[in-house]
């Protein structure tokens, strides 16, 4: 298990995921004391996975490759060498692997589709908590939400020394797609309940 595959990444990112996540809930108790405000406790949950969420998915997709590694040799081991190297811009790739395969360039193998199975899943949970965090039922919005959300992503991800892939936005579009149709589901049969 390097820090260059999936499970690595994921082990970078889980602990600021988590603190961000406590941080978050901390805050948000002692403003809800504040203001006396009702707390219903399956909203705060949402709320609090969402930032946990959120803060990987920033993590994972937005910050250069291995950063919160960098960060912790920094921090436990006074190694700050490198980060400076970890900012530089990045490639662009606008044929999609689709196309790529067709023509008979490449082949999809194992690791090519891990990543784009893996870009779709990653966004699912963003399209599945957008409409129940910021209660947006249309899916026009949605869907403008779900092409511009990883164009962003892509487009910053330049200058964080990743690509800028055209299968990314492809696969994050679809995977916000269907994270929101499931989420329309679920708003529907609780709205169909009460």
């Amino acid at each position: 298990m390097g820090s260059g595959s999936v499970l690595g990444y994921f082990l970078q990112v889980l602990p600021i995921a988590c603190l961000a996540g406590i941080c978050f809930l901390a805050i948000r108790i002692c403003i809800l004391k504040k203001r006396g405000a009702r707390v219903s406790p399956l909203t705060e949950l949402l709320r609090c996975i969402f930032v946990c969420y959120l803060t990987g998915l920033v993590s994972l997709v937005i910050l250069p490759a291995n950063f919160w590694l960098f960060v912790y040799d920094g921090i436990f081991l006074g190694w700050w060498y490198g980060l400076e190297g970890i900012f530089r811009i990045g490639n662009i790739s606008l044929v999609p692997s689709i196309i790529k395969w067709l023509r008979g360039g490449i082949s999809i193998g194992r690791w090519g589709l891990t990543m784009l199975i893996g870009n779709i899943l990653m966004f699912i949970p963003l399209g599945f908590f957008i409409p129940l965090i910021t209660g947006i039922k249309n899916l026009k919005k949605m869907i403008l939400l779900a092409a511009a959300i990883p164009l962003f992503c892509e487009s910053v991800q330049i200058f964080s020394g990743r690509n800028f892939d055209v299968d990314d936005l492809i696969c994050n579009f679809i995977g916000i797609v269907i994270g929101a149709l499931i989420a329309f589901g679920v708003l529907k049969i609780w709205a169909s309940e009460e």
